[in-house]
């Protein structure tokens, strides 16, 4: 036994030897009879080949799933059982299963004795930079304006290059990315890579009074029903009908808005806007504040990104799919060949 795992299990007041006895005080320790301060020790919730996972290793990782846990467990000792029980031992099951599965990865890395050099994580990130048009300070500003600490950040590239070096030596060339799979990606799922799509839009509003009653806003319906009866029939242009009855101010320019992208309506306008043909009259939308009705007349396909210009992100893309999937294959094999003994007690 390494020192390291000799330190984790005396650490525990001798109440640790071997697998066997682990059991048998784990099970003691949630026993109803049991005082409060007992449940709440740092008490061991899994082992994997003799490396202890604890109820600290589980806040650490989830505190309001550990509170519910542990809150669970002090009712369960005053004989106090509830419906959401059984919901909250699920969720402890999966998180633990979970932190099992990290810890036989990072074995595994150890056994593998990997080293990822801290220079090599620098030219990742640079990169990066430049390609997002940045330099490394504007990076690290725009990180943490989306509320992404740098050092997290370098953490979590560690972590990524420690596992693909990983899947690398263990699994050889199906980690492999060629750039024929890079291309075949690419032609396959072009409008992935195509700029956003743009409408150019009329529009005629009429507004409802708040506390307006359900005959007015009948009525207020009816209305623009019969503005766009008129409208369809040709008779008179969509723009002079939003000049004369359309209480937005795009009225003064006949009812225009100009081009605007998807996201940049509500949901229930883009949705009816971006389904219209050139020339076409939305059906009514209501909203709270009143009726109205759009018109498409015209469209802006933004054109195709280049392979060249979209290469390396098909690249960190196929080698998340390929990295998910071969971390996927690992754990299993190491589940079965390790000692792993859950300690919890429903």
């Amino acid at each position: 036994m390494s020192k390291k795992v000799k330190s984790s299990y005396n650490s525990n007041k001798r109440r640790i030897f071997t697998a066997s006895l682990i059991v048998f005080l784990s099970v003691y320790i949630f026993l109803p009879v049991l005082n409060v301060h007992a449940i709440i020790a740092d008490q061991v919730m899994a082992v994997v080949n003799k490396t202890p996972i604890t109820q600290y290793d589980f806040a650490k990782f989830n505190k309001p799933a550990f509170e519910n846990y542990e809150q669970m467990q002090k009712d369960a000792s005053n004989g106090i059982f509830n419906s959401n029980d059984a919901r909250i031992m699920t969720q402890t099951k999966k998180i633990i299963n979970f932190l099992v599965d990290k810890l036989l990865i990072k074995q595994e890395e150890q056994k593998a004795a990997l080293y990822i050099s801290p220079k090599k994580i620098d030219a990742y990130i640079q990169a990066v930079a430049k390609s997002n048009n940045m330099t490394v300070s504007e990076f690290k500003k725009m990180l943490k304006t989306r509320g992404i600490s740098f050092h997290e950040y370098k953490k979590q590239l560690e972590k990524h290059f420690m596992q693909f070096s990983l899947l690398r030596k263990i699994y050889g060339s199906k980690m492999n990315i060629t750039n024929a799979m890079l291309l075949n990606y690419y032609k396959k799922n072009i409008e992935e890579f195509r700029g956003r799509e743009e409408e150019d839009l009329k529009l005629i509003f009429i507004s409802v009074p708040t506390d307006a009653s359900k005959i007015l806003r009948e009525k207020i319906y009816r209305r623009m029903l019969h503005i766009r009866n008129i409208a369809i029939k040709g008779d008179v242009s969509f723009s002079s009908l939003a000049s004369k009855y359309s209480d937005d101010p795009s009225e003064k320019n006949g009812g225009r808005i100009g081009y605007v992208y998807k996201d940049k309506l509500s949901p229930a306008f883009s949705s009816a806007a971006f389904k219209l043909k050139v020339g076409q009259i939305s059906k009514i939308i209501p909203s709270k504040f009143g009726y109205t009705l759009l018109k498409s007349v015209g469209k802006k396909y933004g054109s195709y990104k280049s392979f060249r210009q979209v290469k390396s992100k098909i690249f960190m893309l196929l080698e998340k799919i390929k990295t998910g999937k071969y971390l996927s294959k690992l754990v299993k094999k190491a589940r079965k060949d390790s000692f792993i003994k859950l300690l919890l007690v429903s």
